[in-house]
């Protein structure tokens, strides 16, 4: 019988930015954590209903439509109290919701916040974050590159042009660094193998959604770092991304 290998939709990733944050990983529900309930047993829907042990600020500017509904400070960081979290992740939507989801589901807007200096103290043998307060651009510039590196494998999957994909930049938000990238077209890669593991065939489909683009850069004055993704332009992610105090 055939393999079947099955790939939806087509993400472009590194490892180091953002890794407790980033689009491969998938939010599980918190409906059993000691969060304050509200009906339904929902997640928190304000900082305020949470108790956490670093600054997290939130934009003064969302687009129109767009109201923060969920508050996650569990999923990634594995934590039964709010306070022993490093990371929360806010959930922006038009549709009232109940939980977080996975980033590109929906027209959501997604912002995480890692506390950087608690992730490295608990775990010496990070790398994630690590010397980015001695030079945060060469920090970024690093990860940048390592993003953009599995481009030409990735057009090479998808039978494109490698400027299908859309680049890692450097950006400059406010008085601090990050990077960026626009939003990307999604695609399913089927690949049939025979009996031997060898490739047989291969079948290409272009979804009608779209992968989110983002903005991640370090707050160095909160020692945090916020990770915003969106299916929207880099511009207007940059906007929500300056509006952060």
């Amino acid at each position: 019988m055939n393999n079947l290998l099955f790939i939806i939709p087509l993400i472009i990733s590194a490892t180091v930015v953002l890794a407790l944050i980033n689009e491969e990983n998938q939010l599980i529900s918190t409906a059993s954590t000691k969060a304050k309930a509200t009906e339904y047993n929902c997640d928190p829907k304000s900082l305020d209903e949470v108790k956490l042990s670093f600054p997290v600020k939130e934009p003064t500017y969302i687009p129109e439509n767009y109201k923060l509904e969920v508050v996650d400070p569990y999923s990634f960081s594995a934590a039964e109290r709010s306070e022993d979290s490093d990371v929360v992740v806010l959930f922006y939507s038009k549709e009232p919701m109940c939980h977080g989801v996975p980033t590109g589901y929906g027209d959501v807007i997604r912002i995480g916040v890692a506390n950087v200096a608690n992730i490295q103290e608990k775990d010496k043998s990070s790398t994630y974050g690590i010397d980015i307060d001695k030079d945060p651009l060469a920090y970024f510039t690093k990860s940048a590159e390592e993003w953009n590196s599995v481009i030409p494998n990735a057009a090479a999957l998808i039978d494109k042009p490698e400027s299908t994909i859309p680049i890692v930049r450097v950006v400059k938000v406010n008085d601090y660094i990050g990077i960026a990238r626009e939003p990307s077209k999604g695609y399913s890669v089927y690949i049939f193998n025979d009996k031997d593991g060898n490739v047989k065939d291969k079948v290409v489909e272009e979804l009608n959604d779209i992968n989110p683009g983002f903005v991640t850069f370090y707050h160095a004055k909160d020692k945090t770092m916020y990770s915003i993704w969106a299916k929207l332009p880099v511009k207007e992610i940059l906007r929500i991304a300056e509006s952060i105090p």
